[in-house]
Formats: C-alpha cells, sequence, structure tokens
C-alpha cells in the first residue's frame, strides 16, 4: 500500500495515541456496519410489519384500512431503501476518512474526499426523506377506502438536523480543502 499524501502534499504523518487510533477504527467498522445492515433491516421491517402497526402509523382504523398487501410492502420498502441508501453511502466513504486519520494522515486527500462524500450522503438522505414521506403516505393508503387516502408532508427534527450536520462537514470539508490550495501555494514560493 502507498503512503498517503495529505492535503498539503506531504506524507507526513501524525503520532496518534493508540487509544485515538483505536477509536478512529471502531467508528470506521461501526460506520461500515451501518451501511451495511441498513438497507436488509429496512427491507426485513416492511416485509414483517404487522397491519395493526402501519394503521396506528396512519391513524386509520381497520375498516378504512383493511389490508396492507405484499406489493404495498413492496413498493414502503422501495420507499424507505431511497431514504438509507444515500446515508448507507455516505457511511461507507467515512470508513476512507477514519482509516486515513487512524493512518495517522487526517490531511490526506483521500481522507477529505471521504469526508465529502459522507456529507454528501447524509444531505442526499435527508433530502430523500422529505420526499420519502409523502411517497409512503401514498403507497400505504393505497388500499384504503376512497377518501382517507393521505399525502403526508413532513418536516421533523431528525430531517432538519441531519441536513445541519451535513452543511457542517461540508464546510469542514470546504474549510479544508481551501487550506490545502492555500498550504500549496505558500509551499510553491518558499
Amino acid at each position: 500500500m502507498s503512503t498517503p499524501i495529505d492535503a498539503f502534499g506531504t506524507a507526513s504523518v501524525i503520532d496518534f495515541t493508540p487509544r485515538q487510533i483505536l477509536l478512529f477504527n471502531g467508528l470506521g467498522v461501526t460506520a461500515v456496519a451501518f451501511a451495511a445492515l441498513l438497507p436488509p433491516a429496512v427491507v426485513l421491517y416492511w416485509l414483517t410489519i404487522a397491519p395493526e402497526d402501519i394503521r396506528a402509523l396512519l391513524a386509520l382504523t381497520a375498516d378504512v384500512l383493511p389490508d396492507i398487501s405484499l406489493g404495498q410492502r413492496l413498493m414502503a420498502a422501495i420507499v424507505g431503501l431511497s431514504t438509507v441508501v444515500p446515508l448507507a453511502w455516505g457511511l461507507s466513504q467515512l470508513r476512507t476518512c477514519l482509516s486515513c486519520f487512524a493512518s495517522g494522515h487526517p490531511f490526506a486527500t483521500e481522507g477529505i474526499s471521504g469526508l465529502r462524500g459522507f456529507a454528501l450522503g447524509a444531505m442526499l438522505a435527508a433530502l430523500a426523506q422529505l420526499i420519502g414521506h409523502t411517497l409512503m403516505g401514498l403507497v400505504l393508503t393505497m388500499n384504503a377506502v376512497p377518501g382517507h387516502r393521505q399525502v403526508i408532508v413532513r418536516i421533523d427534527a431528525e430531517m432538519l438536523l441531519l441536513a445541519l450536520f451535513a452543511g457542517i462537514v461540508a464546510s469542514l470539508v470546504w474549510a479544508l480543502e481551501r487550506a490545502s490550495l492555500i498550504a500549496e501555494e505558500n509551499r510553491q514560493f518558499v
């Protein structure tokens, strides 16, 4: 494996304590585990959730929403996947960043790129949730008696916090990239 070049054009290594290295590696493994487990968990959830629980989510009774078909469950799983796949991809990108940290190269271009991917994945997940709530309402009330189908528009704190967090990480990435350019200009003058 080649030595990562940091954003400042050097192959210098920052010495982290063993505890810090363990933390970076542990976070990286956790990020990959979540990335791998989120999509199948969403599919399993929508294929196994009880019809009563779906009715409770929608505040509908059994006479208004008689049954949830397998087709509806599959469509709900697809909508659910559309909201977690961007986050899963972002978490897999975060692993690269954390690996660079653990190896003592926190300013490596690969690490900055991984952090950018994480921010992008989190932002896309927040946007997908905005659209996903509406689609999920339509899918789940497809078999409801006329007059009880629902169009849901929901903006919640979880979605807003995820978007804010993604924006903060993206701004940190921008600052790291900008610092890299300034350092490169300074290095050329010396």
